[in-house]
């Protein structure tokens, strides 16, 4: 089956991306962030491991796991992406299931993150259940997007060399500096 899993792709009609959802919710504080993505990757592997029980295809807004997704926004929004309706007092799977493109984007969005190499590979049994691979520049096939983010670092992977990762102030500098630069080349 053929995705499209760029996490920073705007779906037609949509407002954010995966991507940024992912990025809002890790800049929600890393412990909080944290404990939001362990929930979702919980939810996700137990719909998919236990289809057929109850209780992980409906999870209840009083449970206090689920009261952590829902006091970032972010998260509550990844969780519904991933196939849970808002029914007020719960959240309930849709019957068609977990949305298998939105897992991948959410795996490959987590993938980009410096602590959460443990959850990509924790979403690894998800993805082949769901039908789904990443394809190697060998060809051969993987159920993680690449290498994590630690495994990148330390192979000093970053630009091609080893040098320390800029920071998300730098990097947003240097975005800014490169519009303002094409703006003026336009101008």
């Amino acid at each position: 089956m053929s995705i499209n899993a760029d996490p920073y792709g705007l779906p037609e009609g949509g407002t954010t991306t995966t991507g940024q959802l992912v990025l809002s919710v890790a800049q929600s504080g890393s412990d909080q962030g944290l404990k939001c993505f362990d929930t979702l990757v919980k939810v996700v592997c137990n719909a998919l491991d236990k289809p057929t029980e109850p209780r992980y295809s409906e999870l209840r807004r009083s449970s206090a796991a689920v009261d952590q997704v829902d006091a970032v926004p972010a998260c509550a929004m990844l969780l519904r992406r991933l196939g849970f309706k808002d029914m007020g007092d719960r959240y309930r799977l849709q019957t068609s299931g977990v949305r298998a493109a939105e897992v991948a984007r959410f795996q490959c969005a987590l993938n980009d993150l410096e602590h959460c190499s443990d959850l990509v590979v924790r979403l690894a049994p998800a993805i082949d259940a769901l039908g789904l691979h990443w394809t190697k520049p060998d060809g051969s096939s993987t159920f993680v997007p690449g290498p994590t983010y630690r495994e990148r670092l330390e192979r000093g992977a970053w630009a091609g060399s080893g040098r320390e990762l800029p920071s998300a102030e730098d990097e947003e500098d240097a975005e800014l500096q490169e519009a303002l630069r094409l703006s003026m080349i336009q101008s």
